[in-house]
């Protein structure tokens, strides 16, 4: 789905305003501290005039009926990685100081027709240096993330037709920056093309999407890992037991309920599940993908939780091994196991800092893997520690920092990244420490 074309047409629907890109427009409940960019700013206060006239105060100004938010975000990063390679394959420890991203957003709402689009731009970093064959200027990858436009059937019932968030549990499972375990074994916050439709009473929410092909390859060197959610990859061939792959008709669909509604201490249990057909370009026959999750999830307050286990097989059809396949996304692809059990447990807490100009949130959060492989494959695992800060005044300046202690994690140490979440990486225990920082406008 093209992107400009949605532009174009929202904002033709009504008086445009410059907002924070983070704003939802599919009417999810935001995380306060989670890294996708979801912290929405506040909403300006309006004071009505004062009359002259005694106990007369004339109200306040009417909403309009139909908004258009345009949104424009630059980030920066600073890595110190503790488990770096040189040229020679020698250890040593290495810290860049880079580019990373520049988000451009757009979001609609009116009684009845919403949407929403976002497209960004990397490269000029050290993750996509001239040793990887790019020129290494800002812009040289770049890939929708999301656009849809979408109804609203009521006031509990909405429908996206789009590249639209596929809803298997949460969007976003915890507050990490750096992209979660979930999300490197293609179950979280993944955006594919398809309709998707929403119903939500007092306690209970069913969402069911169906999705006949993935997000498209966008502007990169890979053959198909230019986009922001992980898929299966058509490409593979040049990785060590690398695959050939595509998934299609994908249904997917959630159910949660709220245990303590409208409560200082709500709970909420979902359940979600996850169908597709995995084609094999090789062989020309289908597989299956098959997913469970099931959490439970504490939302309000200063202390905040999550639990979720996830399982996961596809039956594929490949010419050789099964148990592994390819997968990509931010222009490079990499293998995963097949057949997996995930467990992610969070904590997070909101800090009171009075007087001082800056909010801040404390996270810690653990996963891990256990997979279904033919041979030994160690576990997957992370443990990460962050905080996030945002000024009070605008919400606009944000910084997340985090460190990481992982093993046989594609993102962590060197070595990992093709195969780590497959058969293993090392099996030694990594380090690293990220910082990100931007405006939001």
């Amino acid at each position: 789905m093209a992107v400009a074309p949605t532009l174009l047409l929202l904002a033709s629907l009504g008086p445009v305003s410059f907002q924070d890109v983070s704003a939802q427009a599919d009417g999810a409940q935001s995380d306060p501290i989670h890294t996708s960019e979801e912290n929405a700013s506040p909403a300006p206060v309006v004071m009505a005039p004062v009359s002259r006239k005694k106990n007369i105060t004339p109200p306040l100004p009417a909403k309009p009926d139909h908004s258009l938010t345009l949104g424009l975000a630059v980030r920066g990063r600073y890595d110190l990685r503790f488990n770096d390679r040189n040229r020679n394959g020698q250890s040593y420890r290495s810290s860049h100081l880079s580019y990373d991203t520049t988000i451009l957003t757009a979001e609609y709402d009116s009684p009845v027709i919403f949407g929403a689009a976002q497209y960004r731009f990397y490269g000029g970093s050290f993750l996509y240096g001239k040793n990887g064959g790019y020129q290494n200027y800002p812009g040289e990858v770049n890939f929708p993330v999301y656009g849809y436009m979408g109804a609203k059937l009521g006031k509990k019932t909405r429908i996206s037709l789009g590249i639209t968030p596929v809803p298997f549990d949460d969007r976003w499972w915890g507050s990490s920056f750096l992209d979660s375990i979930g999300f490197i074994y293609g179950v979280e916050e993944v955006y594919n093309v398809g309709v998707s439709l929403e119903h939500k009473t007092n306690r209970w929410s069913f969402d069911l999407g169906f999705f006949p092909t993935t997000a498209p390859n966008a502007v990169g060197r890979s053959a198909d890992s230019a986009r922001y959610s992980v898929n299966i990859s058509g490409h593979g061939a040049s990785l060590p037991n690398g695959s050939n792959n595509d998934e299609r008709y994908m249904t997917v669909g959630r159910i949660g309920y709220q245990l303590q509604p409208g409560k200082e201490r709500n709970l909420t249990l979902t359940g979600s599940f996850w169908f597709s057909t995995i084609h094999n370009y090789s062989t020309h026959e289908d597989g299956q993908r098959r997913a469970f999750a099931l959490s439970l999830k504490r939302n309000s307050g200063a202390w905040r939780f999550k639990l979720m286990g996830v399982r996961q097989d596809m039956d594929l059809r490949n010419p050789g091994m099964n148990d592994i396949v390819t997968v990509g996304d931010y222009d490079s692809p990499y293998n995963i196991a097949t057949h997996a059990t995930i467990l992610f447990v969070e904590g997070a807490r909101t800090i009171d800092t009075g007087k001082f100009p800056l909010k801040l949130d404390l996270f810690a959060n653990y996963a891990n893997v256990w997979k279904d492989v033919s041979y030994h494959a160690p576990n997957t695992q992370r443990l990460s520690l962050g905080a996030f800060w945002s000024d009070k005044a605008t919400n606009r300046f944000r910084v997340w920092s985090e460190f990481y202690l992982s093993r046989n994690d594609p993102y962590i140490g060197a070595g990992q990244y093709t195969n780590g979440a497959a058969g293993g990486g090392d099996n030694r225990y990594k380090s690293s420490f990220l910082i990100i920082f931007g405006y939001y406008l």
